[in-house]
């Protein structure tokens, strides 16, 4: 059966057929990006959606401390030992807060180099330039360690906690 013949009517609001139309992206969009995004392949049971229930979880302890454990005060010192190496946690900074990123590691969909990238130093802006679009505090709210602080402010108490 030979196909159906098209009228030559035109149609409002539509590309003329006889036009140079095309299903490419425009001009501005057909560049390589400066550098692709690296997925990687997450194993079952660690999408997203797993680290979204297991950090709302009551009985997660993320942190990677005692549960009784209060926030900390983190100089850069005790930052740089975080590395997440040699049995060690791996912390980072984000915002002014220090963060245990070792439980996130195998939900991270850049995988685990991407992320260790930041472990142990302030990842505040390669966090910014990689995704700036994503919501750290509510992401690690449950990994919160503490707050960073200069080395001089360790032994120091807070304004506020001087005022008792």
């Amino acid at each position: 059966m030979p196909p159906p013949i098209r009228s030559p009517i035109q149609l409002p609001n539509r590309t003329p057929t006889n036009s140079s139309f095309s299903l490419a992206p425009p001009p501005t969009h057909n560049s390589i990006p400066t550098k692709p995004r690296k997925k990687v392949l997450l194993t079952p049971g660690h999408s997203p959606l797993d680290w979204a229930r297991l950090s709302s979880s009551p009985t997660a302890n993320l942190r990677g401390l005692p549960p009784d454990t209060p926030y900390l005060r983190v100089p850069p010192s005790l930052l740089k030992q975080m590395t997440g190496r040699k049995g060690k946690d791996a912390w980072t900074v984000l915002g002014g807060k220090v963060y245990n990123i070792s439980p996130y590691v195998p939900y991270h969909p850049g995988g685990e180099p991407e992320l260790m990238r930041a472990a142990g130093r302030d990842g505040t802006r390669l966090f910014g330039e990689v995704h700036p679009w994503v919501n750290w505090e509510g992401m690690l709210e449950g990994c919160l360690v503490g707050i960073a602080v200069e080395e001089a402010e360790v032994g120091r108490e807070s304004s506020l906690e001087e005022m008792d």
